[in-house]
């Protein structure tokens, strides 16, 4: 994990002390911003270099602000500090990949950050031994996570690719939201968990693959079921 960057997102200024403390002596590069409504407005894993993991702390930040950055920085790998059980699930519903109470010890924390390092950074291959995934549409590769649509690059989010290479690896079988929420965000099944967050998250998938995102032909609706990937020969 040597070298990961880490943009710690918090207004508390001595649990940012703490924490950059602790994510440095592990060696991680840790750059630090205060929450505000304009970084919402910016996504910051186009940045050079881009964050490898966005910390959150929603600890001291008002609500509105809060899961407005959270919605938006969930476009890449994020774990979010909360203030007490009852914003847990709202973090997972924002999309974040793990929480942590804002209380806990900085090594703690950095555990968190590899294990979602870890996690994230395995790439299923669609065949034993591909590398790429190539119909008469799709050209993926699953080494550079470059992905082009019909002849023209298409620019995933880390999230993104993640869900079009599960869909890929797993074929044309229907997979619940359980199936996917699982292998995609790492989620245990959970009875009555909502799935607006796969739902935004296939949609912003279909703009950028499906020539007609309200008429989809890669990744296909299947009634009472889920999804499916449909593959062209």
């Amino acid at each position: 994990m040597a070298g990961r960057r880490i943009l710690l997102v918090s207004a508390r200024p001595d649990a940012r002390a703490d924490l950059v403390a602790a994510l440095r002596s592990n060696s991680f590069r840790v750059d630090i911003e205060a929450p505000s409504a304009q970084l919402a407005d910016e996504d910051v894993y186009d940045r050079d270099p881009p964050p490898d993991l966005v910390l959150l702390d929603t600890t001291g930040v008002p609500g509105d602000v809060a899961w407005s950055l959270a919605a938006v920085l969930s476009s890449g790998r994020l774990i979010v500090l909360v203030d007490g059980a009852g914003h847990v699930r709202r973090a997972f519903e924002a999309g974040a990949e793990d929480c942590v109470n804002a209380g806990a010890h900085p090594d703690e924390v950095g555990a968190r950050i590899e294990a979602v390092l870890r996690r994230t950074d395995r790439v299923p291959a669609a065949e034993p031994d591909a590398g790429v995934y190539v119909d008469r549409r799709l050209w993926v590769n699953f080494e550079s996570r470059q992905v082009w649509v019909r002849g023209e690059p298409a620019q995933l989010t880390p999230r993104e690719f993640r869900l079009l290479e599960f869909f890929i690896a797993h074929g044309s079988g229907p997979l619940s939201h359980d199936e996917i929420l699982a292998g995609v965000w790492g989620r245990a099944p959970e009875k009555h968990r909502p799935t607006e967050v796969l739902k935004q998250y296939i949609w912003r998938l279909r703009q950028k693959i499906e020539a007609d995102p309200e008429k989809p032909e890669i990744v296909l609706t299947v009634p009472g079921a889920g999804y499916r990937f449909a593959a062209a020969t």
